[in-house]
């Protein structure tokens, strides 16, 4: 990987969806991996972050994360067909880590608010009472992907005693690009809170490679 960025082309194939945000508080997660390189890698990141927290890295921490990212990794690949996803390295490891999943579609409506998973996030889930869900909806412009963006937030109870919070950042791309949607979702909303600024940073260095800024 190059220096200072958390990209680079020598991971095989050209990236659909690039960054270059910073290393140290973001993240790659391999959505394509054997079981002895997820295991390298999820040892070198337990390990990074347990010494940057200053925390023990308990042998149910271990677990615990082994299990998330197992489960992520078949969801966000196989469920989900997300391109890239990327790990908010901030997130304490007692809490459920924060991922980011990264996909590219066409979308053929005037703008981003128009685009049809975009415009059903800001729904009212029917079989949950309307006034359990949050939703806000704030243009979002990004530097390298354009102007006609948005970003959703949605909060609704999963069950009786979570609180589930989901970020979406959707960008209407020039013709012939495909769009670019960003999501991610939390069942802690203080987390959601905190790193919303740092989301927001995050999500305006991801660009379409080859593509013109």
């Amino acid at each position: 990987m190059s220096d200072g960025t958390l990209w680079s082309t020598d991971l095989g194939t050209p990236l659909p969806i690039d960054t270059d945000a910073n290393p140290d508080l973001w993240g790659f997660l391999y959505l394509q991996v054997d079981k002895a390189n997820f295991k390298e890698w999820l040892d070198l990141h337990l390990t990074g972050i347990a010494m940057i927290q200053g925390i023990e890295l308990t042998r149910k921490l271990r677990k615990f994360h082994k299990n998330f990212y197992e489960q992520t990794l078949v969801t966000l690949r196989d469920k989900l067909q997300a391109d890239e996803a990327f790990i908010y390295h901030a997130v304490p490891l007692q809490l459920m880590p924060l991922v980011m999943h990264a996909t590219r579609f066409h979308c053929q409506a005037p703008d981003a608010a128009s685009c049809e998973g975009i415009a059903a996030l800001t729904v009212p889930h029917p079989e949950i009472p309307e006034g359990q869900q949050r939703t806000g909806s704030v243009a979002f412009a990004s530097p390298y992907l354009g102007s006609d963006g948005v970003r959703v937030t949605r909060s609704y109870p999963a069950d009786r005693t979570i609180m589930m919070t989901s970020v979406t950042y959707h960008w209407h791309t020039a013709p012939g690009l495909p769009d670019v949607c960003l999501r991610g979702h939390h069942d802690n909303p203080e987390v959601i809170a905190a790193a919303m600024e740092a989301l927001d940073d995050f999500a305006r260095t991801l660009r379409l490679p080859g593509a013109a800024h």
